[in-house]
């Protein structure tokens, strides 16, 4: 494994990946790591970990004593932010050291644009029994210091408890559901234009209340609701900031079932989402919603959380038993499993640290014999498999090649 981490630091990136001998300077794009929050439990504290995918180890970063929960985790800007309970954190991604903090009470899910992180937020009131009444939903804080720089006030945009977001081109995508609030939920999308400072909202109508999953493409924004928490539906939204003449929703119910809070996530051409107690995971059309006959990947898992890698479309997607076990497990884009490890008890969310590695300085082109076969990520190359592969050789050197088909 050692001779494996050392080719990909000089892995090179010319043209096509074409390999040739003697030095030469190039880029390619590894992950280096993966940063998962734990929730925790009755038995555990909640924190967050970080997954080396070349050693196959995880370690976790930090305990969040006074926190009950963990709720996002993004890379960006150079740091890995984490949202815990009523604080944001950011950390360095090489010492995990805390470089930066905020209180925000209620802090739901994270994106990054521009400078600037931004937080949605919703919290549950045990005196009333319903939602904690806050003055904005929708904050923003500077990315390197944490501190407050602004927000969309509840009167003038996001009025209620809001889940999931999402930063394209510009624009927030804001899943609006009033969720902490038993039988009073509702089914908005915001939609705030960060130059601008246009909002507006879109009403997902009477079935698409209480979105949990929100995913945006380059031609709409597609949406999971949990409804009532007895069924579930599925909402596709067309914006003129998406390229569409005019704003066009699109609802359509999964009758009979309960999503819940598990898994759904983009993969190709389809939205996966998790049905509670279903092994495997239903499929929808992105183009217009049309359910599929087949249920993604082996059934063998119920799936709480889930995201793809942005290299090579392997997914991440966790198990739980939602009290002292749980594992993330690693699946190409069938749903076969490659391989899992052990991430705490309630593995919920995950980012994935990409970097770029440069340069590569006379790479040794032996004539030896093969004697090992990997990928980036240190597995054994498959058979069918495409993209660089990495062949150890008998005398002790390396060779890099690129596999088109």
């Amino acid at each position: 494994m050692n001779r494996i981490v050392h080719v990909v630091v000089y892995l090179m990136f010319v043209n096509f990946l074409s390999i040739v001998s003697g030095s030469v300077n190039g880029q390619v794009e590894v992950v280096n790591a993966v940063w998962v929050m734990n929730e925790g439990g009755s038995m555990e504290t909640p924190s967050v970990g970080v997954y080396d995918p070349i050693e196959a180890t995880f370690t976790q970063v930090m305990a969040f004593e006074e926190a009950e929960f963990t709720t996002d985790v993004i890379i960006a800007d150079g740091a890995a932010f984490a949202a815990a309970d009523n604080m944001i954190y950011r950390f360095d991604l090489d010492t995990y050291e805390v470089e930066a903090s905020v209180e925000m009470d209620g802090v739901r899910k994270l994106a990054y644009y521009d400078g600037l992180i931004y937080a949605t937020r919703g919290e549950y009131d045990s005196e009333t029994w319903g939602s904690v009444e806050f003055e904005s939903y929708f904050v923003w804080f500077n990315a390197e210091t944490l501190l407050w720089e602004g927000e969309l006030p509840a009167t003038e945009g996001v009025g209620f408890d809001s889940e999931d977001l999402v930063i394209k081109n510009g624009v927030a995508y804001i899943a609006i559901n009033n969720g902490f609030t038993w039988g009073d939920e509702v089914g908005l999308l915001g939609v705030y234009d960060i130059e601008s400072g246009e909002y507006t909202e879109h009403d997902l109508g009477e079935e698409g209340k209480n979105t949990v999953h929100l995913r945006v493409t380059e031609n709409e924004v597609l949406m999971v609701n949990n409804t009532d928490w007895s069924a579930t539906s599925l909402s596709r939204v067309e914006l003129p900031s998406l390229g569409a003449a005019e704003a066009l929703v699109t609802t359509v119910a999964v009758s009979g079932v309960a999503s819940g809070c598990n898994a759904a996530s983009l993969i190709g051409d389809e939205l996966v989402f998790q049905i509670v107690g279903e092994m495997g995971m239903r499929k929808a059309s992105v183009s217009d919603l049309t359910p599929s006959p087949e249920m993604w990947g082996p059934a063998t898992d119920v799936y709480y959380s889930m995201e793809v890698s942005p290299l090579n479309a392997d997914v991440y997607a966790t198990v739980t038993n939602f009290v002292d076990a749980g594992e993330v497990q690693i699946l190409d884009v069938t749903g076969t499993l490659i391989s899992s490890f052990q991430a705490g008890s309630i593995p919920g969310g995950m980012a994935f640290d990409v970097r770029t590695v440069v340069g590569m300085t006379h790479l040794d082109m032996s004539e030896g014999r093969v004697v090992g076969e990997f990928d980036l990520m240190g597995r054994v190359w498959a058979q069918g498999n495409k993209g660089i592969k990495i062949e150890t050789m008998s005398d002790q050197t390396t060779r890099v090649s690129y596999v088109a088909e």
